[in-house]
């Protein structure tokens, strides 16, 4: 995906000379300033040369004077989250992105510098290049809407364990049930924003282990099970019966390899961005077998995970486990 910025003069020259890109969209900002000082003023308009626009009226405003503005960080560019989802709409149809604001200099930079980062981890080219000022309130908020949606948008398949089960860790850990309040392991998007939230608040209390040494290190040392979080990849699945009850995978721990045992039996499905199959939509019960599924390769991991020493393995009770990839 190419990313390019312009300014109002710059594009309206090359929409002129019917140079105008194919495959593109735009993300075009104006200004509630200028609209003030001129009743004719208005956004530029695309609709002779593209169908796939996102205009936001914004102020160009850094973080120093939003508050004299009568603003807050929360209050100002209320759109980041429609153009988070705006860009993935772009990005998922192969198409690339203009980026356009009254110069080329400020939002549009900040905007495609939030888009490289993201996708490419390259987004210091447009800081690094002294024709642009990215506007720091629109790259920063750009950029968590997209980590953000990232999240939502990877996370198709879940695990996500019952609400009584977490308010006993909850309780465990002498956390307040606040962190709770919003949780429905049948909302994606809720078994998200827990998971990441719980996370910040055991790593606080350096509760929480991630790397594959550190957790060995952690359970050998300690008696109690440990919370963890990671990545799992080269997962094979486990059976009881006919159908997989868990995945598995291994750590590697100096010259071992050491089985990291997860069970469980049900999932849920992403049903907010994606249609039920045939079968299931005439019931409520949105969760899924593993076995109704095929051959997981990848998932994200958060419980507890205990060593067995008979075996040398590593039991794990899955809590949250997001972006399941087949």
């Amino acid at each position: 995906m190419r990313v390019s910025v312009y300014s109002r003069e710059a594009i309206e020259s090359v929409i002129a000379d019917g140079k105008f890109p194919e495959n593109t969209a735009v993300i075009s900002f104006y200004d509630p300033a200028i609209k003030r000082i001129d009743e004719d003023y208005s956004h530029v308009d695309y609709s002779s040369v593209c169908n796939t626009v996102f205009y936001s009226e914004l102020d160009d405003l850094d973080l120093d004077v939003l508050r004299r503005k009568g603003y807050t960080y929360d209050t100002y560019f209320p759109e980041a989250p429609d153009i988070a989802a705006f860009i993935y709409h772009a990005y998922n149809r192969g198409m690339d992105i203009i980026c356009q604001c009254e110069y080329g200099q400020s939002r549009s930079a900040a905007t495609a510098a939030a888009i490289l980062e993201h996708f490419y981890h390259n987004g210091i080219s447009i800081f690094s290049n002294y024709d642009y000022y990215p506007n720091q309130v629109v790259y920063h908020k750009t950029f968590d809407a997209l980590e953000q949606y990232r999240r939502y948008h990877d996370n198709r398949y879940y695990y996500a364990a019952d609400t009584d089960v977490i308010k006993k860790h909850i309780a465990q850990l002498q956390f307040t049930e606040t962190l709770i309040a919003d949780y429905k392991p049948e909302d994606s998007h809720s078994v998200v924003d827990f998971k990441e939230e719980i996370e910040k608040h055991l790593s606080k209390k350096n509760m929480l282990h991630h790397t594959q040494e550190e957790i060995i290190n952690a359970l050998k040392e300690n008696k109690q099970p440990v919370y963890a979080s990671f990545k799992a990849s080269k997962l094979f699945y486990l059976y009881i019966g006919w159908n997989p009850d868990g995945i598995g995978t291994y750590f590697r721990y100096g010259c071992e390899e050491i089985p990291v045992y997860i069970y469980f039996n049900r999932y849920y499905f992403n049903t907010s961005d994606y249609k039920l199959p045939l079968h299931l939509r005439k019931s409520k019960n949105i969760t899924f077998s593993l076995g109704s599924r095929g051959n997981f390769k990848s998932l994200s991991f958060f419980g507890k995970l205990s060593w067995d020493r008979e075996r040398k393995m590593i039991d794990a009770i899955p809590l949250i486990i997001t972006n399941m990839q087949a």
